[in-house]
């Protein structure tokens, strides 16, 4: 990544794809477990790393096929295909990183896998006990996939930051240029961090242009 001007980190769940496919397939496999660990994350009680792992705790493999079938109901964003081809146009590398799990965004992402950098999310293991173990190299005492880290990592040039939710906000903190969508924008701006409202890529595109960054 020599010479890069810029590299563009992107969130997968609500991001690429229109809905937070995440929470929908969750949601659908254990609901009494996934609501009010919800809550929690997104009222801050608990972090993330806790709430993963107790999802982690509460699911078996049975529960993982059955969420990875149903991502195959979830594509792209429209407009995230041409968005792909200006940044190779440009040069930028373009790396998603989730706080998901890989199977369930491989499902969704395999067609564009070799046109990014990087893909970055938790790795599922399974255990002795017919259980789940959720597992990433970018941990921290707070995250599963500390994407801070992941930008420290393979970031090169101005950092962009694309996103939408909660698990984003570290890599906001980051960033040096944040696009952002409900949730996450509203937490941005309580906590002052400069960033550009989104609707679909061609928003993040114009803005891209106008900073020179794409032709």
């Amino acid at each position: 990544m020599a010479d890069v001007i810029a590299t563009v980190f992107c969130d997968f769940d609500g991001t690429i794809t229109t809905e937070d496919t995440f929470d929908a397939v969750v949601a659908t496999v254990a609901p009494h477990v996934w609501v009010p660990l919800k809550k929690q994350l997104f009222n801050f009680e608990i972090n993330l790393r806790q709430g993963m792992e107790r999802l982690a705790a509460a699911l078996v493999p049975a529960d993982l096929e059955l969420m990875v079938n149903h991502m195959a109901e979830f594509q792209p964003r429209p407009g995230f295909a041409p968005f792909l081809d200006a940044l190779e146009a440009a040069g930028l590398p373009f790396v998603l990183v989730s706080a998901g799990l890989i199977p369930l965004v491989e499902k969704v992402m395999a067609p564009y896998q070799h046109r990014m950098h990087k893909m970055v999310a938790a790795q599922v293991i399974p255990d002795s006990n017919n259980g789940l173990i959720f597992h990433s190299e970018f941990f921290s005492d707070s995250e599963l996939v500390a994407k801070a880290q992941v930008l420290n990592r393979y970031g090169k040039g101005i950092n962009v930051v694309i996103g939408d939710s909660i698990t984003d906000l570290g890599m906001a903190h980051n960033a040096d240029l944040v696009f952002a969508r409900q949730p996450l924008s509203d937490w941005l701006l309580q906590r002052e961090i400069p960033h550009y409202p989104w609707h679909d890529f061609d928003d993040v595109s114009a803005v891209l242009r106008g900073k020179g960054l794409l032709p």
